[in-house]
């Protein structure tokens, strides 16, 4: 595949995963799930929708080339450190309160387990593969992103 095949593969799976994220946490908020059986221990779970939120911004910032972000936020231009990010967010998005319903805690996991995958690929590319293919990736990334 072209790399600039590969850059437009990768800019719309961080679009959706963004836009997911994002929705995640508009729907727990909406729906208040992280008061539906609150105990004082689980205080911290509030946190979870306002952080996907965030991190939805963050993203989106990123790929719309925000110049504040990409001055900020340096590890976001590099696929490794993108790949941490992307794991970190599986994480976050994983964890559903212990009261929800099943199949509320199995899409958590479900999409914690694609973010894991996504995250895993950027941090495959940014070690393994041909040096030429994935040097022009990188090239390409950094390029698309005006960093160096």
């Amino acid at each position: 595949m072209e790399t600039k095949t590969w850059i437009l593969i990768l800019r719309w799976v961080n679009i959706v995963a963004a836009v997911v994220i994002g929705a995640m946490g508009i729907y727990q908020l909406v729906t208040f799930q992280m008061f539906s059986h609150f105990h004082f221990y689980e205080i911290w779970s509030i946190f979870t929708p306002i952080y996907s939120l965030i991190f939805c911004g963050l993203l989106l910032a990123i790929e719309f080339k925000r110049d504040f972000i990409a001055d900020q936020f340096q590890f976001m231009m590099t696929c490794f450190g993108r790949g941490i990010f992307y794991i970190f967010l599986g994480s976050v998005v994983s964890y559903q309160p212990s009261g929800e319903s099943s199949s509320q805690q199995v899409a958590g996991w479900i999409w914690g387990l694609t973010l894991w995958l996504v995250g895993i690929f950027y941090v495959v590319i940014h070690f393994v593969g041909p040096k030429s293919a994935t040097a022009g990736l990188k090239d390409a990334v950094s390029a698309e992103y005006g960093t160096s």
